[in-house]
């Protein structure tokens, strides 16, 4: 998978998303949200970017990590309520409406690469899910989350009944639906909603530092641990068991592994090692 901006010598490329932009740098992709006039907020051309694109990075396996961000200030001010505004919509086109959410948003969820979401500004409503779809999140000090479903008399969507009680507890994720009250920079990161704050000038280079210390990591490996992870709320003991097992005796015969371990043998350094520095040429 390539950048989507056309090169200097090809201006008659077409772009091929209306409302995101798309491009890889060193292994690393780049998401950006690009709808800064609504904050970013779902359309449905946006939405069906989305689709698209991670239908496209579900089953890409050159990727080591996934940045997801917006533009204009904004992380993502969730759904239009231009078309909440439309009359004339039945309960089954809304219900269809939701499920066409989730085909995107369940991809984003478990994509088989390490996600990280850099939010600057707000991420409201479905955009507060969509940062919680991803595996870390970084923020900027004007960072705003708010589950502000209540205020229109809506319940939570974009996996946050998933995702928001996982990482607060319940308790704690009652209180944010129920009230619908805003969530700073500061208060992310002690409730473990942001992993961590950086200045809106740093945030971006920040998350592009962390996803590229995955570059050499054992991205099938990460992706099957992903998966397993997501489900062990859902899953006793004895099924988690089951799934690691299948996935050991798979990764056990992985070039990686094998590779890691006659390096090991010979006394080389492990090609992957978060412990060593980051600038440490190996």
């Amino acid at each position: 998978m390539t950048s989507t901006t056309p090169s200097d010598g090809d201006q008659t490329t077409e772009p091929r998303y209306r409302a995101l932009r798309f491009e890889v740098i060193d292994r690393v992709g780049v998401v950006t949200l690009c709808r800064p006039e609504r904050r970013n907020a779902l359309s449905d051309e946006l939405k069906a970017d989305l689709t698209q694109l991670m239908r496209e990075l579900s089953v890409d396996r050159e990727l080591a990590a996934l940045v997801l961000t917006g533009s204009g200030g904004s992380f993502c001010s969730g759904g239009d309520l231009k078309f909440l505004n439309q009359p004339g919509r039945s309960t089954e086109q809304d219900r269809r409406r939701i499920h066409q959410l989730h085909d995107w948003a369940q991809l984003l969820m478990n994509l088989e690469m390490p996600v990280i979401a850099a939010v600057d500004g707000p991420a409201i409503g479905a955009g507060f899910g969509i940062a919680l779809a991803a595996d870390f999140v970084l923020c900027s000090p004007q960072a705003i989350f708010r589950a502000s479903f209540g205020r229109v008399g809506l319940v939570p969507d974009t996996g946050l009944f998933f995702t928001l009680p996982r990482i607060v507890g319940l308790q704690l994720a009652k209180e944010i639906i129920f009230t619908g009250r805003s969530i700073d920079a500061d208060e992310a990161r002690q409730l473990r909603i942001a992993m961590a704050v950086h200045s809106s000038e740093r945030l971006l280079d920040e998350a592009m530092a962390l996803a590229r210390r995955f570059t050499d990591a054992p991205t099938a490996a990460i992706g099957a641990s992903k998966r397993i992870l997501n489900q062990s709320f859902n899953l006793d003991a004895r099924a988690l068991v089951e799934m690691e097992a299948a996935a050991q005796a798979v990764f056990f015969h992985s070039t990686y592994h094998q590779q890691a371990v006659a390096g090991f043998a010979e006394k080389k350094p492990f090609r992957f090692d978060w412990d060593r520095p980051a600038t440490d040429p190996r």
